[in-house]
């Protein structure tokens, strides 16, 4: 698939773009660059670089580490006890009427 990438002066991947399949690979004077992947991985924008057409991950670069993990907030911690203590009950009253 062929993508479109801008870089900075040290040829880190800023962003990227898909772009039309009959565009020829190699640089234009928009400021971007077309190259040919096989797949999206690797495409990390400011974790990787473009070095002869190929996209260079940085090493060690884990994109999962970056997500930062969601935590409840209190409203919704209590509002999930609720609904914890309401089937609670539901189910010791269902219980009751066997």
């Amino acid at each position: 698939m062929k993508i479109k990438v801008w870089t900075d002066s040290n040829n880190r991947l800023l962003n990227w773009a898909n772009a039309d399949e009959n565009r020829p690979v190699g640089p234009t004077d928009e400021g971007f660059e077309f190259i040919e992947v096989d797949d999206a991985v690797g495409l990390y924008e400011n974790h990787a670089s473009i070095i002869d057409g190929q996209v260079v991950p940085d090493a060690g670069y884990d994109p999962d580490a970056d997500r930062p993990t969601p935590e409840a907030s209190p409203e919704q911690q209590m509002l999930a006890a609720l609904a914890l203590d309401v089937a609670q009950m539901k189910a010791v009253k269902s219980s009751d009427l066997l």
